[in-house]
């Protein structure tokens, strides 16, 4: 019994060590965000101080954009804009997103302390359209617009493409640039995700998914997103090599679009009617 005892000691420490405890271990507890009147609703960005931005509709309004600080809830519109949606918040408060606005296409956008500026990304001709997806601490933001993505950083925009994509999306970066996002492979049919670092691309897949979307990255290095298996969706979180699946409880379909230092997500799920649009705040333990 002795021997028996040790072994199975040496076989906890050595699971604690390799990283390699079971998934009960690593958990994340999801909560509902109170977005008053939202027929739908969807969480997109979290910085360090907590604060949540996102999209929203009623049974009345196209979607506008939300800001989800210390439980006071903020929403806006891009001046003159059908639609507004917010990607991202860094730790000074500015946020990007894109809006819609009449006898326009989809434009990116940046706003701080209410004041908003348009961002439009040099483009072949017939491809108007740009989002800002991500915005890091010194202000650089990343997006898609047409079928590349884009880093701009000081006015100036860096064209993003993955080697021999159909189409290449860029979600995020971090304070040391590290870039990640979503492109399709060349016959266009299978999404893969990916990481730009220090000029080198690597593609980011979780095990035997379908496809995989990559939506966020922070300063710990920390990657979220979601991936697409026979048909269902689920959240994952990607920390030094180690990918683990989150699911909200409360529906399916669940996608993860953000995370903060503190290892707290956020992201939105279809609930079990169909619905989707359900935005979530989880705070995690032991997953990253």
């Amino acid at each position: 019994m002795k021997d028996f005892s040790s072994s199975l000691f040496k076989l906890s420490l050595l699971c604690i060590l390799l990283g390699m405890c079971p998934g009960a271990s690593a958990q994340c507890k999801f909560t509902d965000l109170n977005i008053p009147g939202a027929d739908t609703s969807e969480a997109f960005g979290i910085n360090d101080r907590g604060a949540i931005v996102g999209a929203f509709n009623t049974s009345t309004t196209n979607f506008r954009g939300f800001l989800l600080f210390q439980g006071k809830f903020t929403h806006f519109n891009f001046p003159g804009a059908d639609q507004t949606i917010a990607e991202d918040i860094n730790n000074h408060g500015q946020i990007v997103g894109s809006y819609l606005a009449p006898f326009t296409n989809v434009t990116g956008f940046v706003v701080h302390n209410g004041v908003f500026h348009s961002i439009t990304a040099p483009q072949p001709p017939g491809d108007t359209q740009t989002r800002a997806l991500g915005i890091n601490n010194f202000g650089v933001i990343v997006g898609e617009a047409g079928d590349s993505g884009f880093r701009l950083s000081s006015g100036h925009f860096t064209t993003i493409r993955f080697p021999g994509s159909s189409r290449t999306s860029a979600s995020s970066l971090n304070d040391s640039g590290v870039i990640v996002g979503t492109y399709r492979d060349a016959t266009g049919d299978v999404s893969h995700g990916f990481m730009l670092k220090n000029g080198h691309y690597t593609a980011i897949n979780f095990p035997g998914a379908d496809d995989t979307f990559v939506n966020r990255i922070n300063n710990e290095g920390d990657i979220v997103g979601f991936y697409e298996m026979h048909g269902d969706v689920h959240g994952f979180t990607l920390d030094k090599g180690r990918f683990l699946t989150h699911d909200d409880n409360a529906g399916f379909s669940t996608i993860i679009s953000g995370v903060n230092k503190f290892d707290t997500i956020v992201g939105f799920y279809t609930d079990t009617n169909g619905v989707r649009g359900h935005a979530f705040r989880a705070s995690c333990a032991n997953v990253f």
